[in-house]
């Protein structure tokens, strides 16, 4: 973050802060699930559908959220969308059933479909793309830190106003929920939405943003199977860790604490790393294509090791292999957010950014349903080697389908 002074530090910790709240919003239930489960008397494949519900609603407001921020700007949107996530993680409390319990997270798929439109877009907007390396890993850092902070919160929560034998997971969600709203509060006080600063696109202006035309380039397609690939993986750590580590490895309820949490603070710390390294790599006169895609298979090469904790026998092994991977998949992630930056026309971050993240609502379906029946009927093992091959299967993208990393409207890259 150095260089960064005065209005860009404030809105990229903004930025930071926001992703942060959508973060706990976002992974509360995973830690609260095998206590739910018990109270509305649901199956793993029952939970598993609860758990991916979320990316129901996030898969069809991904595009429209995008779209949204470039019309409307990213202060409103934002705003909005994240009132919107917090008052519908609290309803998750008033659960005395399986429907009021879909609904609370269908409506949190909702509010959060617009996060990483509107972060890409404010990333876009006030940072050259010699700094969107580390503007991108810082505020994805928020993300793993709330992921980090997420179990320890919850269980703090659902002892101090239960009992180890009946943990009150409800007053959890009602305080979590409630209060994410002082961040909603915050930026609407304190956010300044102004025009691109001049030098920061690579288009003209007369240039207009088309989703379609956008599509029909080789690269958006890219990082849409990309940014699939890797979020299944991501997907399945978010809503099934905590679950693996009770029933598959047998954890008490701190252990889980701990064990679900050192995961997403390694990815928290990585995620600005990686940022500086790419950046100055760029700044040193080596080529953005070479040194992102390198980045991109080495992080998810190291990532496959996931596969390696499946079939370990020691269950501290196994989860500090499981550390190691998603670090590195964490790592990938903040590369691969940043290239939409590089890639969108001008005034369509948001939308590029939207698309990408369509595939990884897809992810965020797929993942917790596939994981949840393959535990059920094949045990946690198999559903983690799964999640290993998806990473093969996003390196071998990005080594044979992603091409040159230039603006998608340069022309030389349409076709897939």
């Amino acid at each position: 973050m150095k260089g960064f002074r005065g209005v860009k530090l404030w809105i990229l910790f903004l930025v930071f802060a926001g992703t942060l709240i959508n973060a706990i919003d976002r992974s509360s239930l995973a830690t609260a699930n095998t206590f739910i489960a018990k109270d509305l008397h649901l199956d793993m494949t029952t939970m598993g559908i609860v758990l991916s519900s979320f990316g129901w609603t996030y898969l069809l407001f991904n595009l429209p959220a995008g779209w949204l921020c470039d019309r409307y700007g990213t202060k409103k949107v934002y705003g909005i969308a994240a009132f919107i996530w917090s008052i519908a993680s609290a309803l998750t409390g008033l659960a005395r059933g399986l429907s009021m319990l879909l609904f609370s997270r269908l409506i949190v798929g909702v509010g959060e479909a617009a996060n990483f439109p509107a972060a890409t877009k404010v990333i876009a907007e006030n940072f050259h793309e010699s700094e969107r390396g580390v503007a991108t890993g810082t505020y994805l850092a928020g993300l793993r830190l709330g992921f980090a902070l997420t179990p320890g919160v919850m269980v703090g929560l659902m002892l101090a106003f239960g009992t180890k034998a009946h943990p009150d997971w409800r007053m959890a969600f009602y305080i979590t929920g409630i209060g994410s709203l002082i961040w909603v509060l915050l930026w609407f006080l304190t956010f300044r939405e102004k025009a691109p600063i001049a030098g920061l696109m690579n288009q003209s202006a007369a240039e207009k943003v088309s989703v379609s035309k956008m599509l029909s380039y080789r690269n958006t397609w890219a990082i849409i199977f990309i940014k699939f690939f890797q979020d299944y993986l991501y997907y399945l750590y978010l809503t099934w860790l905590p679950g693996y580590l009770i029933k598959a490895r047998h954890l008490d309820l701190k252990s889980v604490a701990f064990y679900a949490t050192v995961p997403w603070i390694a990815g928290m710390l990585v995620q600005p790393v990686i940022g500086i390294i790419s950046d100055k790599l760029i700044n040193a006169g080596y080529n953005i294509t070479k040194v992102k895609k390198t980045i991109l298979v080495v992080m998810q090469v190291i990532s496959v090791s996931i596969i390696i904790a499946a079939n370990a026998q020691s269950a501290t092994t196994a989860a500090w292999i499981l550390v190691l991977a998603m670090a590195a998949e964490s790592a990938s992630t903040a590369i691969l957010w940043s290239i939409p930056q590089d890639l969108a026309p001008k005034g369509g971050a948001g939308s590029l950014g939207g698309i990408m993240n369509t595939a990884g609502a897809v992810a965020a379906i797929v993942s917790p349903a596939f994981t949840g029946y393959i535990a059920q009927h094949y045990g946690f093992a198999a559903a983690l080697i799964l999640g290993g091959l998806m990473m093969v299967a996003a390196a071998l993208a990005v080594l044979f389908f992603l091409g040159k990393i230039q603006p998608l409207y340069a022309g030389d890259q349409k076709g897939v």
